[in-house]
C-alpha cells in the first residue's frame, strides 16, 4: 500500500460521517418537491429554507410545488428522481394518515425520515364578527348538537383528526366539510357555506380584517398572537401541533442522508428562518432521526386507531 494511499485512509477514519458523505454527495442542484400549491405555508417555509441553503453552502436549491392527490404526486416524483442525496420530498403530519387510506399509491414506510423542520399549531378559525364572538359561544352550539359545518383540508387528515379530538373532549357533534386546501376552506367560512375551519396558525396574518380565531392547539401562547387562547387555558386536553418535515428516498446511502440533514438543520437556525417561524407563530421542530422516524411510528399507530373510529378504515 503506498504512503498516499495509508494517508486517504487514516483521514478518512478521523473524518464524522457527514463530513465523508458531503466528498460524495452529488454536485447539482438540490431539489425540494412538496404537494402543496404555490404560496401555501409549507411553500413558503421551504422556500424560505431553500434560499438559506442555497446561500450557505453555495449551491442551487429548487423549491417544486406538485400538488394533488394529497401529496402523492410529489411523492412519485421522488420515487422516479436518482437516489443520489439530491431530491428531498416535504411533507407533514398527515402522512400517516392519509397513507393508510383505502387508494393510497404509497405507504409512508416507503420514504426514509430526513429532519422534521416547523411545528404548527392547529387554529380553530370562525368569521370575524360573526355568529360567534367566543370559543365559549361555539362550544355550545356544538354541544347543543346543531350540526356545525366545519371545513379544512382533506378526508383523514390531521385538520379533521384535531377537530373530532376537539368534538370528542366537548362531548359533541360536527359535520366535516372536506377541501382541497386550507385556504379553500377559510374562503367558505368567509362566505358562510360552513361556520369554521380547522387549519394552521400561520396563515392568521394575512387573515386578521376578516377571521377570528377562538383557540388553538399549542402548549402555550404563541407570538406575534399572543392574544389567542390555547384550548387547554380554555379547559381542554388538547395540544398538538402539525409539523412540516422532510424524507427521501429509502435507497439513499446512509451518509448522504445524514449529510443533508445536517445541511438542512443549518439553515433553520439561521436568522432569516428563525425570523420567520416568529413572525408566523410556528415553532422549530428540529430533532434527531430516530427520534423523528420513532414519532412517526407512534403518530401511525394513534391514526389508525383513529381512522377505524371515523369509520375510513375496517
Amino acid at each position: 500500500m503506498t504512503l498516499a494511499r495509508r494517508g486517504l485512509l487514516a483521514l478518512a477514519a478521523t473524518l464524522p460521517l457527514p463530513a465523508l458523505a458531503q466528498a460524495q454527495a452529488p454536485s447539482g442542484p438540490i431539489r425540494i418537491l412538496h404537494g402543496s400549491a404555490p404560496g401555501a405555508p409549507q411553500d413558503i417555509m421551504l422556500r424560505i429554507l431553500g434560499e438559506e441553503m442555497s446561500r450557505t453552502l453555495s449551491r442551487t436549491v429548487l423549491v417544486e410545488a406538485r400538488p394533488g392527490a394529497n401529496g402523492q404526486i410529489a411523492m412519485n416524483m421522488l420515487k422516479q428522481s436518482p437516489a443520489d442525496g439530491s431530491v428531498i420530498l416535504s411533507d407533514g403530519t398527515g402522512i400517516t394518515s392519509i397513507l393508510q387510506l383505502p387508494g393510497a399509491q404509497h405507504g409512508w414506510q416507503d420514504f426514509e425520515p430526513l429532519t422534521r423542520l416547523q411545528l404548527d399549531p392547529f387554529a380553530l378559525y370562525v368569521k370575524k364578527d360573526g355568529a360567534f364572538r367566543d370559543f365559549t359561544a361555539f362550544a355550545a352550539a356544538m354541544r347543543q348538537g346543531e350540526g356545525l359545518r366545519i371545513g379544512g383540508f382533506a378526508t383523514g387528515s390531521p385538520h379533521q383528526i384535531s377537530t373530532m379530538q376537539l368534538a370528542t373532549k366537548l362531548g359533541a357533534r360536527f359535520t366535516w366539510v372536506p377541501y382541497d386546501s386550507g385556504a379553500k376552506a377559510i374562503t367558505a367560512v368567509m362566505g358562510e357555506h360552513i361556520e369554521a375551519s380547522m387549519s394552521n396558525i400561520s396563515i392568521y396574518g394575512g387573515l386578521r380584517d376578516t377571521m377570528t380565531i377562538l383557540a388553538h392547539t399549542g402548549e402555550s401562547r404563541v407570538a406575534p398572537f399572543g392574544h389567542i387562547p390555547t384550548f387547554r387555558e380554555l379547559g381542554l386536553d388538547l395540544a398538538r401541533y402539525h409539523w412540516r418535515g422532510m424524507f427521501m428516498r429509502r435507497e439513499v446511502a446512509t451518509g448522504q442522508v445524514e449529510q443533508m440533514k445536517a445541511w438542512v438543520d443549518a439553515a433553520v437556525q439561521t436568522p432569516r428562518f428563525q425570523g420567520y417561524l416568529r413572525d408566523t407563530g410556528t415553532l422549530a421542530g428540529t430533532m434527531d432521526r430516530a427520534a423523528y422516524a420513532a414519532m412517526l411510528v407512534q403518530q401511525a399507530a394513534d391514526d389508525t386507531r383513529i381512522l377505524r373510529d371515523l369509520g375510513l378504515l375496517v
